[in-house]
């Protein structure tokens, strides 16, 4: 059943197929085995149990509280993943099995904030792609690089094509790929896209198209770890801790510690592509193509965050204007001191004559002490505390 399931027409996606099987082949037969199951199998949960997964996963999914560490639950958009991909297969088999009941209620899938800003994907601007491509130190890094983010490629079918993929027409060098829903496009590469490609083919005939340093066949988590070395030499996603020598009684900085600094993945690299096509006015139905989107509605999303972005940051700095050129000055006050000069970057003043100052200043023995009343704090304006 979960065979025919996996190889319905429904999921065409390569990727979609995988995260679904490794949700059930992991979670769900992990969680099966957790409660007395010899093994999984369709109908072997009740609702009540799907429930009790959902809020363990809420409250330390990710990992549960140590000592020095608390407790960290899974995204929402993990979970419901993982609770989608348990209901898909039980509403397929009810379709051929009467009296199934599907264990994971509505109710069950947690609400997806679409505006969070904070898990969505980052966009690096220009500068930072071109920094990570400074930051290579072999040919295969710059490949990887120059071919994700000018195709705006998904790892996976780069990874999947082959030497036989490439086409020439006339001056034009092209490459087939195999897209999400096993759609073949044809999609043209720019002169030195070609010619690296050329490099790193090196006269080969067959086989696949990217290979590792051993040989063998490019997969995405190569690709990964390409990429995360990349951005950590140039800096890229890392937080400002990254050079910063360590304090006394702290620990040197780790990026696999640190929990500011975020690695540079492919998808990374495609999500900056798109934006960067719709920053330079490219028409949005051109973007779509090109990134290959079924929906409209996913292409307007990278607008969308980008121009929520920039709106966000124009009203930051709008109220970070209205301090521009202030500084802390003291109250007014009488006596010959009273148009004391500021001192810049202080908040103290500049005084003609110090010998005035106890006079026209209360001296801390004068001020009240606690406990306080409201008289304590009935000054006349000549006599009002200044820092000195």
């Amino acid at each position: 059943m979960v065979l025919e399931w996996i190889s319905s027409t429904r999921r065409a996606s390569v990727g979609t197929k995988r995260e679904y099987v490794d949700d059930i082949r992991r979670d769900w037969a992990d969680y099966a085995r957790e409660l007395g199951r010899d093994r999984f199998s369709i109908g072997c949960f009740t609702s009540e149990q799907i429930t009790a997964w959902r809020i363990r996963m809420e409250a330390e999914g990710v990992r549960p509280a140590t000592a020095d560490r608390p407790a960290q639950g899974a995204r929402p958009a993990t979970i419901a993943r993982k609770l989608r991909s348990l209901s898909s297969l039980h509403v397929f088999a009810a379709e051929r099995r009467e009296g199934l009941r599907n264990p994971v209620l509505r109710d069950d899938l947690p609400r997806i904030d679409k505006g969070n800003t904070s898990s969505s994907t980052p966009v690096l601007e220009k500068e930072e792609i071109q920094g990570l491509y400074r930051a290579a130190e072999s040919e295969l890094d710059l490949l990887v690089v120059e071919l994700l983010y000018t195709l705006a490629g998904r790892v996976g079918e780069m990874c999947a094509a082959d030497v036989t993929d490439r086409i020439e027409r006339g001056r034009r060098s092209y490459l087939d790929v195999t897209r999400k829903e096993n759609k073949e496009r044809i999609l043209p590469l720019g002169v030195s896209l070609a010619e690296r490609l050329d490099t790193h083919t090196a006269g080969r005939t067959e086989g696949p198209l990217l290979l590792d340093a051993a040989g063998n066949r490019l997969d995405p988590s190569d690709v990964d770890r390409i990429l995360t070395r990349l951005g950590h030499r140039a800096r890229v996603l890392t937080c400002p801790d990254t050079d910063r020598p360590p304090g006394p009684g702290q620990q040197r900085h780790t990026f696999k510690r640190c929990e500011r600094c975020r690695d540079v993945t492919p998808h990374i690299l495609r999500a900056s592509r798109i934006t960067h096509l719709l920053d330079d006015g490219v028409d949005l139905v051109e973007v779509q193509a090109f990134a290959d989107h079924d929906n409209p509605a996913t292409t307007v999303g990278y607008r969308e965050r980008r121009q929520k972005h920039e709106r966000n940051a124009a009203l930051v700095d709008a109220g970070s204007a209205l301090f521009e050129g202030l500084r802390p000055t003291p109250p007014d006050a009488s006596g010959p001191n009273a148009a004391g000069r500021p001192v810049e970057g202080t908040n103290l003043v500049e005084v003609d004559d110090p010998d005035q100052t106890p006079a026209s200043w209360p001296c801390p023995s004068e001020l009240p002490q606690p406990p306080y009343t409201t008289e304590d704090f009935t000054m006349s304006r000549s006599s009002q505390a200044r820092p000195t």
